[in-house]
């Protein structure tokens, strides 16, 4: 019998048909199969394959050394952080809130002898859930620290600052702030002055107060600052002292004294009492968090 074989190319691959010689006697039903591709193509798409993977090895060894390094140093914000150098899943930390500066509204210096000065000034924290538990400062040579609360407006009053050079250019500087969240409802603390008693001593004056502390919390320290008017409301002179352990629901007395004359009479005797509700481990347990980083100025 003979047969004719068709060959079809289709692709990478050969399709061989044989069909019978018109005129045989006999007729077979048409029979197909595929032949693999040969040998010569397959190294042809293998060496293909591989000159692929090199290039792309290659450009991606390139784009590594030529890309810009993304870490949480760099003070950019890149790669998956959510600020700059920070974000939980980047750097591992959260990032800093938008926090505003400790503002200074006055200052003021009182000489109440020989290189010896008093120093008031008041200051104004604008952030309404964080706090500063330090708040570190300088005047000229003299350093130190306090703390203000969210949304506190308050006194800080330094006394018997031995500056022999004089004040001319003594200036308050914040250098750095311990901020921490608070998120205190309002009257949670509340001290109120209930009795005050300003009067003439010998060569001075004295104020005697009594102090409520109207909350559910002890305390271990109060700081008290007191500010003199006179009746065109400037100051003329200040004084602080404080309160050891001052329990819940009760009033202590205290008194401070100004032992010269003062520069005006005193019509006027704010009371401004205060305490650092960041150091009080019930408080916090309460109205704390643990939200806590240090920003300086």
């Amino acid at each position: 019998m003979i047969l004719r074989i068709y060959i079809y190319k289709t692709g990478l691959f050969k399709k061989v048909v044989w069909r019978p010689f018109p005129g045989t006697l006999f007729y077979f039903a048409n029979k197909s199969y595929t032949v693999c591709m040969e040998a010569r193509t397959q190294k042809q798409l293998i060496a293909g394959l591989i000159f692929i993977l090199i290039l792309s090895g290659i450009g991606y060894g390139i784009y590594s050394i030529l890309a810009p390094k993304i870490s949480c140093t760099d003070r950019i914000k890149n790669g998956k952080e959510e600020g700059v150098d920070c974000g939980i899943l980047a750097c591992g930390k959260a990032c800093e809130p938008a926090i505003m500066p400790i503002n200074i509204i006055s200052s003021q210096f009182f000489q109440i002898g020989p290189g010896d000065y008093d120093f008031v000034t008041q200051l104004s924290n604008p952030n309404v859930s964080y706090g500063a538990s330090r708040l570190e400062y300088s005047l000229g040579s003299i350093s130190g620290s306090s703390y203000i609360l969210p949304g506190q407006t308050k006194w800080l009053v330094l006394t018997a600052l031995k500056i022999p050079d004089g004040i001319q250019d003594v200036q308050l500087v914040i250098k750095n702030a311990q901020w921490e969240k608070l998120d205190m409802p309002d009257n949670t603390v509340n001290l109120t002055i209930r009795r005050k008693d300003y009067h003439s001593v010998q060569k001075g004056t004295q104020l005697d107060a009594v102090l409520y502390n109207d909350s559910n919390f002890d305390f271990d320290k109060i700081d008290v600052a007191v500010i003199l008017f006179d009746d065109t409301g400037s100051i003329v002179g200040v004084n602080r002292t404080d309160i050891r352990t001052f329990l819940a629901r009760s009033e202590r007395g205290f008194n401070v004294v100004w032992p010269f004359v003062l520069p005006g009479p005193a019509v006027r005797q704010d009371v401004e009492a205060s305490t650092n509700l960041f150091e009080n481990s019930n408080f916090i347990k309460s109205y704390g968090s643990q939200e806590k980083f240090q920003k300086f100025y």
